[in-house]
């Protein structure tokens, strides 16, 4: 019998194998969840969502993006990710949540949980998986949903930690892309359901595809700026370990033509559109999954409003699209000692209480009484998803749950 403790040795993906991908569309990535990493050590299953700019069509009269690095169809059991690129209209979208999913056995009120958003379509504009896009056999190349994930990006043999997580310069971050059906199995296996919180953003479905799109601009950008910061950092240690057939001036040039691909900055004329350097790091209480998706809603709201869309929001009351600002007792609290850790939990309470967003389970109220979350009975509409009850997915799609015209 084999242990499941053995010692697993990692693979590390060469330039090459990432630049093959990166020319190919239709190319799909299966990777061993523990096993694979990029060079620097990462691991690739985490490789954050990109927008292939060239091959997208952002102004044409049915608009598209083409998305890189969208899970779908890997099995947790066995420990295996799958990577696909992706057509996805940005047109079409038919509600869009704010959904927090709390640890296992734990409501909505729990004081820790994992914040994303999701997007589904209407059946016409379903995301297509561009592996499958030409198959003649019968094959469903679509999907109903794209979920979208603020975390931390880690190397296989490091475990995040909260404490250690307020120190912004120890985690990585990235925006990882799900087919909706994927990220519900997974959870669903870890116990997990999802409390899933209907938002309204003025302009109906220009306000949701707005969202979209400021989430997917963000999400590249600290994508791209954190894989050439990685990929600057790990040159030399990779080309050191590597092969003796790569460890060559050809492994070099694949090497540097890896950094300009990722390397494609965009200016979208939105100083919100852009984070700062220390904004790209995970922070447990101030860029986390939470805070980062409530960003992204405010965004989009504040955008929308700019260009003269207002309906049902309270402008009173709406939130100024703002990321916090690291603290020093932060720093110093991630590498205190117990008694460290004791004297600076004061501060912590306060912080959070002088900056409620910081709280999973404050969000929803908070979106709520600006207008940014739609109602139902006069009461914010929340939908609570679980294997037994309400489901996500029927065998048409999206359609088991929805309230859109409530």
């Amino acid at each position: 019998m084999t242990s499941s403790k053995a010692k697993i040795e990692r693979r590390t993906l060469s330039p090459r194998e990432m630049l093959s991908k990166a020319a190919d569309n239709t190319q799909v990535m299966r990777l061993r969840t523990v096993r694979d990493v990029l060079p620097g050590g990462h691991m690739a299953a985490l490789t954050p969502v990109l927008v292939d700019w060239q091959a997208s069509k952002i102004q044409a009269a049915e608009p598209f993006v083409i998305l890189r690095n969208v899970n779908y169809g890997g099995n947790p059991i066995e420990r295996t990710t799958t990577l696909h690129s992706v057509r996805m209209p940005l047109q079409g979208v038919r509600f869009a949540e704010f959904i927090l999913v709390p640890p296992k056995r734990m409501g909505p009120r729990a004081p820790v949980q994992h914040a994303q958003l999701r997007f589904v379509f209407e059946p016409e504009y379903h995301p297509e998986l561009m592996s499958l896009a030409g198959a003649r056999t019968g094959t469903d190349s679509r999907f109903p949903d794209l979920v979208l994930s603020w975390e931390t990006w880690l190397p296989p043999d490091l475990k995040y930690n909260a404490v250690k997580g307020l120190d912004s310069s120890i985690y990585q971050l990235t925006l990882r892309a799900f087919a909706g059906p994927q990220r519900f199995l997974e959870e669903t296996l870890r116990g997990r359901a999802w409390y899933a919180y209907r938002l309204a953003l003025p302009g109906g479905e220009i306000g949701l595809v707005e969202l979209l799109k400021v989430v997917l601009a963000l999400g590249d950008g600290v994508g791209r700026n954190t894989l050439s910061r990685m990929l600057e950092e790990g040159e030399e240690a990779w080309l050191s370990q590597a092969p003796e057939d790569t460890a060559d001036a050809s492994a070099r040039r694949d090497w540097q033509m890896l950094k300009e691909h990722i390397h494609q900055p965009r200016d979208y004329g939105d100083s919100r559109m852009h984070t700062a350097s220390e904004d790209e790091y995970y922070n447990t209480m101030i860029h986390s999954c939470a805070t980062l998706a409530r960003y992204t809603v405010l965004v989009a709201a504040h955008r929308l409003v700019e260009r003269g869309y207002t309906d049902g929001l309270d402008l009173k009351k709406l939130p100024e699209a703002a990321l916090g600002e690291p603290e020093a007792w932060m720093r110093e609290a991630a590498h205190a000692k117990l008694g460290g850790l004791f004297m600076r939990g004061p501060l912590a309470v306060s912080y959070a209480m002088r900056h409620p967003q910081t709280l999973p389970d404050k969000i929803p109220g908070q979106l709520a009484k600006a207008g940014l979350i739609a109602r139902r009975d006069g009461k914010p509409l929340r939908v609570h998803y679980t294997p037994q009850g309400d489901r996500p997915y029927d065998v048409t799609g999206a359609d088991a749950v929805d309230y859109s015209n409530s």
